[in-house]
């Protein structure tokens, strides 16, 4: 009996160990891999969780690529064959959508549990410029690219393709790699698409602070892409006209003289732009209210004096988070900047779980309070990663409680009958964490009034009306002297 169970458990080892490329590809199809094919390119993705600076003293708490949001920048030529091989060394499950192969992905790079490995190899048929993004499956898609978790793929077209390069004869003198991203605060706000931040490359208005150098007459060229990944980018230089651009980067979708090129998210254009005189040129989303005014700005710097940089690349700034950060942005859990909201005694009290995320993420409740969770996320298929599918279920706390498993609308209800504070977290995707405070219903808490529309100030009350009847003297005494004269 022993010996079977050896076998079995040999024979597992041998069927996890098995190549998992035995699918059939259609043939003639442009993309899938040749038979027998050995890359000429390969490239190592490795996922994780990490804090990054984005704004000087703000820390974005990401889920990233090789360390950085957005991660490294991926340039192949086309008809290259490549390997991409995805190493998780993170705390949870992740994987890779990689938008330049046009082959079965998911089976080889989806889904990749903490410790594991996926390898996709395929051909790169067509020139243009791609997002890749983490991929664990279902719901985790959109949530994982929530946390940071892309980058950008260039598939360079054959020598000549792009018309400026060829009437030049020459290559571009600057290459600007530019990934348009946006950074939410928690998953109410992915939800009703208001970032917090839009950004360049990683940092906040970060070619305002870092122009991009140039000279008069300057070929430049711009590697565009929106990750999104909700709002449509609108991007424009102040005092240029792109004299060609090209849809998705493909040198087949070329446009003639465009003031603005609009891109949905995971949409990009090669630009061709001469930079036409010295002084700043502003490179900006034109969407200035959602856009613009969150970060999406900056500078190309022009002057006969200037030495540019061949090459601005679209990796996320490498830097030591500060100790003490005035700001951590945490889409999935509590942290400094996330206010609380307090509940009133007799307040009907309900807590979203709404983009892998509990809104609020810290509620102050009155003891004896029943509070109602509600799940907002949609997909309730799959398991782990894939799902959105939540419970909830206390870590630390005076007394503990636990959900079921809630799928969409679903609710669960329990009474807090303790002070205290209670920290909680999704059993399912244990990054999810949320606060209760309990408060004694006798005494407010000091922020207790945080949120109200409308607060009685009787002092202000009393002032007010005593002033009122102070002028009314005033103009009774008025009165009453004129008439005397």
């Amino acid at each position: 009996m022993n010996k079977m169970l050896l076998l079995a458990a040999i024979a597992a080892l041998f069927a996890l160990a098995a190549p998992a490329s035995a699918i059939v590809y259609a043939p003639g199809v442009p993309g899938n891999p040749p038979p027998n094919a050995v890359p000429n390119k390969s490239f190592t993705l490795i996922a994780s969780e990490a804090d990054v600076v984005i704004d000087d003293g703000v820390v974005f708490r990401a889920f990233v690529f090789n360390g950085t949001s957005p991660g490294p920048l991926i340039v192949v030529e086309e008809g290259d064959v490549v390997e991409i091989i995805v190493k998780n060394v993170g705390q949870y499950t992740h994987g890779l959508s990689f938008h330049a192969a046009n082959t079965q992905t998911s089976k080889f790079i989806g889904n990749i549990p903490p410790g594991g490995e996926g390898r996709l190899v395929f051909k790169a048929d067509f020139p243009g410029v791609y997002m890749y993004h983490c991929a664990p499956g279902g719901h985790g898609i959109l949530t994982h690219t929530l946390a940071g978790m892309y980058g950008m793929v260039v598939v360079e077209p054959k020598k000549g393709s792009y018309l400026l390069e060829k009437q030049l004869g020459r290559e571009p003198d600057i290459k600007i790699y530019l990934i348009q991203h946006e950074v939410y605060m928690n998953g109410r706000d992915f939800y009703d698409g208001k970032p917090l931040y839009v950004m360049f490359n990683g940092r906040v208005f970060r070619y305002l602070t870092e122009p991009i150098q140039a000279r008069p007459g300057d070929y430049v060229r711009f590697y565009f892409l929106n990750i999104g990944p909700s709002l449509v980018s609108s991007f424009h230089a102040v005092g240029g006209i792109w004299e060609y651009a090209y849809r998705n980067g493909n040198p087949e979708n070329v446009e003639v003289g465009l003031q603005t090129v609009n891109a949905a998210p995971t949409e990009s254009y090669v630009i061709e732009w001469r930079v036409p005189a010295e002084g700043n040129f502003l490179i900006v989303s034109h969407a200035f209210g959602t856009q613009a005014i969150k970060g999406a700005a900056g500078y190309i710097a022009a002057s006969v004096n200037a030495t540019p940089q061949p090459v601005i690349l679209p990796n996320g700034p490498v830097a030591q988070p500060p100790a003490n950060p005035k700001r951590v942005v945490a889409p999935f859990e509590p942290t400094s900047p996330d206010e609380s909201k307090t509940f009133l005694p007799g307040e009907k009290v309900m807590i979203q779980i709404v983009g892998n995320s509990f809104y609020p993420k810290i509620a102050r409740v009155p003891v004896g309070s029943t509070v109602t969770w509600i799940n907002e996320d949609v997909l309730s298929i799959g398991s782990g990663e894939i799902t959105g599918q939540h419970n909830v279920a206390a870590i630390q706390g005076p007394v503990s409680f636990a959900s079921q498993l809630l799928k969409n609308a679903e609710q669960f209800s329990f009474k807090i009958e303790k002070e205290g504070e209670y920290n909680y977290i999704c059993g399912i995707h244990p990054y999810m964490k949320g606060t209760l405070v309990a408060y004694a219903a006798a005494g407010l808490p000091s922020s207790a009034g945080q949120g109200i529309g409308f607060t009685f100030d009787l002092t202000a009350f009393i002032v007010f009306f005593g002033g009122l009847g102070a002028l009314s003297l005033l103009v009774y005494v008025g009165e009453k002297t004129s008439k005397k004269t």
